[in-house]
């Protein structure tokens, strides 16, 4: 069954418009058990979701959050629920094969996403290719491995497929290997991709599997080919590209980005519709302007001032993206020295709100102020020695009322010490003079307790699928071996949509040896 291409650049109701609005349409004429929407993260799907529940029909008939989750899905669970379950290979596997298996330990990375030996089997899947032929390839940075070479990877992808066949477990390229090996036949009648472009050579395979016996031609693949930014993890930009050059329903009306953005990107992506042969009409956010500023680096300067005028006094949000970890350390440091709550796109905060409004309640607690038995339990939770009585660090307050505390009660019930310093920080378990440092900034500049935290930060693969008020970009790059200029000019064009209203191009920083965007091959 061909697909039918549904592509629009950044902004433009791609997932919320149409895919929501057409899997509605389905929904009165087929039967919903055998229509199939999937996406890439648990975040997309959850969105998604969220817009299905709403749908008048779908309310109606009452149907409950629960049977949508093998229907509206991401492609991993999907192939997954056709399986005989198996446990997922999780951190703490990892972790267990770390002790048994010495060679994982040459490098000190825990993390199953990023330690070198899982990366390159994963991306080697992702492509379709075996070991060998992944390490030959001329696109492969080896470097992105080390310390490992092929001949310990090979020795390591056997003990880590013994493991996993030992523990019965399996990982998220194994769901969709097994279920492509199935005989058994497609009943869907209906299947919808978000961020087509994503998909990996195995994830294409099962889509168009799971599309072999669906109804009046419904099968769409949903995206955008100029954001196709997981080359490395097999996600092909040059089928995409040519599939959708002439596609099935295009949608221009953009809904995000304002006309300095919009320009600004449709200058970046320019040489890749030429050298396709099409060209994108992506119109800007109706009644947002918007501006476009230069900064050199993060000291002072007139555009950086206007950078943080509107980041002190307005209400909007802020994402700082980039390419690699020097950049990264750079932002945080420039976040932490102004002393904004700020955290990672998708991850926790820097410090949590928790932590921070016990260090501005401490003080008011102290001086006699009673303080709800949450708040009793998130001080204890940050205290150390200096302040909890021995014996008392490992309270439950299972068998507390829930009423509001003074500190002299707590005291009388020696929970905590007399006589303590109104500074939280001088009593905390341990203490980081930085962070320290970074909190009082915080607590000086006033932070919003319940509101979301409005600057946030992630590379750009990281930040894909994301929105915010402005963007302000680094362009620098570190990596030793220079990236195909598309791939470059679709990271940085990914990057910049983000935004609604402004954006910072911040130049390449000290030590890199590029700039996004400006060198490389096709």
């Amino acid at each position: 069954m061909e697909a039918r291409f549904v592509v629009g650049p950044p902004g433009t109701g791609k997932t919320h418009i149409f895919l929501v609005e057409k899997y509605e349409e389905c929904f009165s004429k087929y039967d919903p058990e055998k229509i199939v929407l999937l996406s890439h993260t648990n975040v997309a799907v959850g969105q998604i979701l969220d817009a299905i529940m709403d749908l008048k029909e779908v309310k109606e008939k009452g149907y409950r959050r629960k049977f949508f989750e093998d229907r509206i899905c991401t492609i991993h669970h999907y192939c997954r629920s056709k399986l005989l379950r198996k446990e997922k290979f999780e951190n703490t596997d990892f972790e267990s094969l770390c002790l048994e298996e010495t060679g994982f330990r040459q490098s000190k990375e825990r993390d199953i996403e990023k330690h070198p030996v899982l990366k390159f089997i994963k991306d080697a899947r992702g492509h379709g290719r075996d070991l060998e032929e992944h390490w030959n390839h001329a696109s492969t940075d080896r470097e992105e491995y080390t310390p490992y070479n092929i001949k310990n990877i090979r020795d390591l992808a056997d003990k880590y497929g013994d493991y996993k066949n030992k523990n019965r477990l399996q990982d998220f390229a194994d769901m969709v290997d097994e279920f492509n090996s199935l005989n058994k036949e497609s009943d869907v009648e209906v299947l919808i991709v978000d961020e087509a472009q994503d998909s990996n050579v195995p994830q294409l395979k099962a889509i168009r599997k799971i599309a072999k016996n669906v109804k009046d031609n419904h099968f769409y693949l949903v995206g955008d080919p100029d954001q196709t930014i997981y080359e490395y993890a097999g996600s092909d930009a040059k089928w995409f590209h040519e599939a959708a050059a002439k596609p099935f329903l295009e949608l221009k009306q953009g809904l995000r980005c304002g006309k300095a953005i919009n320009e600004y990107c449709k200058e970046i992506i320019e040489p890749i519709w030429k050298h396709y042969k099409y060209k994108r009409t992506w119109l800007p956010a109706k009644n947002i302007q918007g501006n476009k500023y230069y900064l050199t680096d993060f000291e002072p300067s007139k555009n950086l001032d206007i950078l943080l005028d509107k980041m002190k006094n307005t209400k909007q949000s802020f994402l700082f993206s980039f390419r690699g970890t020097p950049s990264e350390k750079s932002v945080r440091n420039f976040l932490k020295h102004h002393g904004f709550e700020f955290a990672h796109v998708d991850n926790s905060a820097y410090v949590s709100k928790k932590e921070l409004r016990c260090h501005f309640e401490w003080p008011k607690f102290i001086e006699g102020e009673p303080k709800s038995l949450v708040q009793i339990k998130n001080f204890h939770h940050y205290l150390g020695s200096k302040a909890v009585v021995i014996g008392k660090g490992k309270e439950d307050f299972k068998d507390w009322i829930k009423r509001d505390y003074t500190y002299d009660e707590l005291v009388k019930d020696k929970l905590f010490k007399p006589g303590l310093e109104k500074a939280f920080d001088l009593l905390v378990k341990k203490r980081d003079d930085e962070r320290m440092v970074y909190i009082k900034n915080v607590l000086r500049n006033g932070f919003d307790f319940d509101g979301d935290i409005r600057f946030k930060y992630g590379n750009i693969h990281k930040v894909k699928g994301t929105t915010f008020d402005n963007v302000v970009g680094d362009l620098s790059i570190y990596r030793k071996k220079a990236e195909p200029l598309f791939v470059q000019l679709r990271l940085k064009y990914t990057m910049f949509s983000r935004g609604i209203h402004d954006i910072w191009i911040l130049k390449p920083q000290k030590g890199a040896v590029g700039e996004l965007g400006n060198y490389g091959r096709k």
